[in-house]
């Protein structure tokens, strides 16, 4: 099965989420909680789903990181 006919888990979430979004979502350690910037939405193959994720530049560490758009909370919409 190709990766375009996978079912997609969270779909709506693409369309919630845009480029320049400010959100927030929990680190790593599940304590610390992060804020940033959305880079880019898209899916990722995993277990024969595929499922909705964003790079997020990380305000405060200059790096990008990929969460899981399910995780993440907006604060300010572009």
């Amino acid at each position: 099965m190709k990766n375009s006919e996978l079912p997609i888990i969270g779909e709506d979430l693409l369309s919630r989420y845009k480029i320049g979004d400010l959100v927030k979502f929990c680190a790593e350690d599940m304590v610390k909680v992060k804020t940033g910037i959305i880079l880019e939405t898209y899916t990722l193959p995993l277990s024969e789903r595929r499922f909705p994720h964003a790079d997020v530049y990380v305000m405060g560490e200059d790096k990008t990181e990929t969460v899981l758009l399910g995780n993440l909370t907006i604060i300010s919409k572009v």
